[in-house]
Order: C-alpha cells, then sequence, then structure tokens
C-alpha cells in the first residue's frame, strides 16, 4: 500500500508526458487517456481514499433497426437490446418517456436528430447502458445532434456519447450540448465536436466516473442579448469527473466550473491536457460551492494544460477554493493568468493549495488552430427565438478580446 502511495505522488510530480507517450492503462473509451496518471485512481495519499475510474459498460444489443421517425426512433428505444440507426436525413425532437436499457444509437454522418431526450423524470425512470455514437466506435464518425437530455431520476449510469456533432438544438435558438438531471454513473463523452449558443453542459448534482475526453468546444455562439441567457460556460459539473485532452473555447463564465455536492465520497477532479481558450474574460477554471452548498472536493488536479487567457475588466481565475488538497501545476498560461495572480490565490486558500510548482507564465499569444475535425464553428447552431427565459440577460458588454 506505501508504494501504491509513493507511487502515486510520484506520479503527481512528474512532468507532462510526451504527447506520443504510451499509456500504462488506457482508458477503455478514449485510450489516449492513461489512468496511470492520476493519483487517485491508483492510490490513497494526502488527498484521501482510492477511487478508481470504472468505465461504463456498451449496450447489450440482440436486433437492429432502421429509424426515419421521432415516433419509431423513440418506439424502438423502448425495447431493450436494440441497436437503432438513423436512416432519415432529419428526425426531430425524440423523447424516450420509459426506463431505457441496452440501447445503442447510430447517428451517420449527414443526418441529424434535433433534440433527444432519454428517461422521464416522473414517474420515476432508469437508464442504463445506453450509447449515442458515429458510425465508428471512438471517433469522430457521427452527425448532428441537439440538446441530449438524460431524464431519469432513479439512477443514469453506463452512458457513452461518442463521435457526434453537437449543436444545442432545443426548439429555441439553442442551449445546452448535454445535460443529466440527476447525478450519473460511469459516462464517458468522447470525441464529439460542440457548438453552443449558451453553455455547454449541466451536471451539478454530482456523480461518479465521469470522463470527458477528446472534445472539441466552442460555447457562447451568440451574445447575452441574442441568447437571451447570460451563461456561456463550457462544462459544469459537480462529481468525481476526469476532463482530458479537449479543446475548449469561450467568451463568457468559466471554461470549467465545478461544483462539490453532498453525495459523493470521495470526491475528485482531475483536468489534464487540455487546451482552454478565453479571449475576453480569461475565466478558465473555478472550483467553488453554490449556494446553499458546504461540501468540498477531496483533491483537485490541474496539470498540463495550456491556457490562453485575455482579459480587462474581469479578475481571471484558475483556482480552487473549495478543494482540501489542490495541485494545479505545471500548466503554461499565455495572457492575463499570472505568477502574481496565482502566488495571491495560493496564499488566500490556505495549506494543501500549490498553484505555482511546475506553471510558466507568458504574454498573451494567439492559441494553435483547432485540430481535427475541425472548428466547432463550422457546426451550425439551430434556428429559432430564444424568447424569454428564466434568467434575464446581463447587459453587460462583454470585455474586449486582444488587441
Amino acid at each position: 500500500m506505501l508504494c501504491a502511495a509513493a507511487a502515486a505522488q510520484a506520479r503527481e510530480n512528474a512532468v507532462c508526458p510526451a504527447p506520443d507517450a504510451k499509456a500504462a492503462e488506457p482508458y477503455r473509451w478514449y485510450p489516449r487517456l492513461d489512468l496511470a496518471r492520476i493519483p487517485f485512481h491508483s492510490a490513497a495519499g494526502a488527498w484521501g481514499p482510492r477511487a478508481a475510474i470504472v468505465a461504463p459498460e456498451p449496450p447489450v444489443t440482440t436486433r437492429s433497426v432502421r429509424v426515419t421517425s421521432a415516433a419509431q426512433l423513440a418506439a424502438e428505444a423502448r425495447r431493450p437490446g436494440t441497436l437503432i440507426t438513423v436512416a432519415a436525413q432529419f428526425i426531430g425532437p425524440v423523447t424516450i418517456l420509459d426506463d431505457v436499457r441496452d440501447v445503442d444509437i447510430v447517428v451517420p454522418p449527414g443526418h441529424r436528430v434535433a433534440q433527444l431526450t432519454v428517461g422521464r423524470y416522473a414517474p420515476p425512470s432508469r437508464t442504463e447502458r445506453v450509447r449515442i455514437r458515429g458510425t465508428t466506435p471512438g471517433a469522430h464518425s457521427g452527425g448532428v445532434v441537439g440538446v441530449i437530455r438524460f431524464a431519469s431520476t432513479l439512477q443514469v449510469s453506463d452512458v457513452i456519447v461518442d463521435g457526434l456533432d453537437l449543436n444545442g438544438d432545443d426548439g429555441r435558438g439553442g442551449h445546452y450540448l448535454w445535460q443529466f438531471a440527476r447525478g450519473a454513473q460511469r459516462v464517458a463523452i468522447v470525441n464529439n465536436r460542440g457548438h453552443s449558443a449558451t453553455a455547454g453542459s449541466l451536471d451539478q448534482r454530482g456523480g461518479s466516473d465521469i470522463v470527458i475526453a477528446g472534445n472539441l468546444l466552442l460555447t457562447g455562439g451568440r451574445s447575452r442579448e441574442e441568447a437571451a441567457v447570460p451563461e456561456g460556460w463550457g462544462i459544469r459539473a459537480g462529481g468525481r469527473i476526469v476532463i482530458y485532452g479537449n479543446r475548449i473555447e469561450g467568451p463568457r463564465y468559466h471554461r470549467v466550473r465545478l461544483h462539490p455536492q453532498e453525495g459523493v465520497s470521495p470526491l475528485y477532479a482531475w483536468v489534464a491536457d487540455n487546451v482552454f481558450v478565453d479571449r475576453h474574460e480569461a475565466r478558465i477554471l473555478w472550483v467553488q460551492n453554490t449556494p446553499g452548498h458546504t461540501a468540498r472536493y477531496n483533491g483537485v488536479w490541474a496539470s498540463c494544460n495550456q491556457v490562453y487567457a485575455h482579459s480587462t475588466c474581469i479578475t481571471p481565475s484558475f483556482e480552487a477554493a473549495h478543494a482540501d488538497y489542490a495541485r494545479l501545476t505545471s500548466n503554461r498560461f499565455f495572457g492575463s493568468i499570472t505568477e502574481a495572480l496565482q502566488r495571491g490565490q495560493q496564499a488566500a486558500h490556505g495549506a494543501g493549495h500549490d498553484y505555482l510548482s511546475g506553471n510558466t507564465f507568458s504574454a498573451w499569444q494567439s492559441p494553435p488552430p483547432w485540430p481535427a475535425p475541425g472548428d466547432p464553428a463550422n457546426v451550425a447552431l439551430p434556428a429559432g427565438d430564444a424568447g424569454p427565459r428564466s434568467a434575464a440577460p446581463s447587459s453587460m458588454p462583454p470585455c474586449p478580446p486582444p488587441g
């Protein structure tokens, strides 16, 4: 046990691996992710007890069908063990008001599903072993899907969203790319390209073994006034989570907002090898309670990220205030996040927080081009009138980008 803990500590202190380094323990749904790099996956330590990341199980299917309408897709998805291929170029909003088990939904390139709601709020339902994907598992190979909502309230487990273009179509001009109504267990969101008019995702109710890896996400595609909501964050979550190898860009709120929630123990987050871009507000990583909650993350790591952050009107942020143990180290910062800022935040957040080791700080420079499959802005935002929403848009003008 001591040897395992020492090895985990050594991995935590190691420099960032080479881009072509072979994974010692590949994650099943995104093999470039090396689970052996994650301290809490391998051993207990100063952060708390060990909590190994478990990958979702795929659906077990025994029949295959092709569907051409929303009603047909919903009906077939109610039959466990079904592989469903979207055969129409466009299918309108789909709502599956039932338990959903062992269902594999394939959206081929050139096809589109407007919205997809899996499960129901009431009466309570379960969603288990559901995959929504392109034609080739493990690769960006699918068509377009609007907002994906997982609405079951009894249980959501073993969910995979793989290789799609996402545009957040909600029938009102677009909103979240994906949303979980309750905490989920064993989720993989991998290889997707997403373009959102507002925010990227919403899952602040907790959950465990959540892996978001290899995605290209562009949020805040419409202004606050156009979208009729202020939100524009990238990923918003609250459970035990891994965020790895993504590029996440947006003009307002944070690229990653983590809100510790009661009910998940131990509570860890590992954020590594991402490219974060915020040309306006420089708000990148924020670990903070929501009103009415007092939970804290046991441990948060953010390492080996490239951070392009510029702001002249909002204080930049790359911090984990509500974590007992935080290592925000070995990152490369370009722009408004400075050594002085991080030193001050480290002192303010107390013992157990390291926001300096191995980090480098440079002046703003343009981020690299989007990698394949390319700029998410090429995924068209949905048409539609946003209309009045629950929150009035902010009248605050956008912060100016770099000159």
